[in-house]
């Protein structure tokens, strides 16, 4: 019989293997967006008007993205929710980028960004000092910006910054509260707003204290450790995100167009 033939148990095997490896084929989603929210799939979440909508990415997303980003788009709009903060690992290249500016845009959300190096100080991340008409002033950087006005901290690089700069965003991570250089404190906004019924708002300006909004959150993207060369994160840190492995676009997407020529080429097979 046709079926028996060395041929067509290659073919059959190849086309198991790929339907078994490829976890989205048959587990597709779609994307919703109207004026007030998005929903991905079953995972719906309420968006707004930016404040500032230059700090809005803008033409990365797409009508037409494939099955594997639309999912990763939907678990990092279920840690958003959660108010969890996210680390996406993945092989050199653009897609963490790309991935993380298409769900801001998606979601229409702020985003400061900052790429790290070894030459990345915490003056680049806290507060920059500078002399402006012969006085020294401070100057608040990404990461205060961002968690002050609500804003996504895009971290990329994190496997490049060296062990003494890391650390500084653990406090801010775990418990939303920073040191700044200029005597304010950065503090959560459940612990802010207490203190405000409280004391009122002219008090907590006399301790310098600021409120963290409650959307801040942090995506860092970063290349596999020890994998590719660079520093692994401590535990207490890493502890912080939730990750999430960018496997390599391409085999995921054709996978699917695979198997449908492979289908179409067993059907031409026993017709002719």
């Amino acid at each position: 019989m046709l079926y028996t033939t060395p041929a067509s148990r290659r073919i059959q095997t190849l086309l198991r293997i790929l339907t078994n490896v490829n976890p989205f084929i048959g587990n597709s989603v779609r994307a919703y967006v109207s004026s007030e929210t998005v929903s991905i799939g079953e995972v719906t979440k309420v968006i707004e008007a930016p404040k500032r909508p230059e700090y809005v990415p803008r033409n990365y997303y797409r009508e037409d993205l494939g099955q594997s980003t639309l999912h990763h788009l939907r678990w990092m709009m279920q840690k958003d929710i959660l108010g969890q903060d996210i680390f996406l690992l993945g092989p050199p290249g653009p897609q963490k980028r790309n991935l993380a500016m298409q769900y801001l845009e998606l979601t229409n959300r702020e985003h400061e960004y900052v790429a790290l190096s070894r030459d990345t100080t915490e003056s680049d991340l806290k507060q920059r000092r500078e002399i402006v008409k012969g006085t020294a002033k401070y100057f608040d950087q990404s990461a205060v910006r961002a968690a002050v006005e609500g804003r996504i901290l895009v971290l990329e690089g994190i496997e490049k910054a060296e062990r003494n700069v890391l650390p500084v965003l653990n406090n801010l991570l775990e418990n939303r509260e920073m040191n700044l250089e200029d005597g304010r404190l950065l503090i959560p906004a459940s612990r802010y707003d207490k203190l405000l019924q409280e004391y009122g708002k002219e008090e907590l300006d006399k301790w310098k204290l600021l409120r963290v909004d409650e959307n801040f959150r942090v995506i860092a993207l970063g290349l596999p450790i020890p994998k590719y060369r660079g520093n692994p994160l401590d535990p207490p840190l890493r502890s912080r995100f939730q990750a999430r492995d960018v496997a390599p676009k391409g085999y995921q997407v054709s996978a699917f167009l695979l198997i449908m020529v492979l289908n179409l080429i067993i059907i031409i097979y026993f017709i002719v």
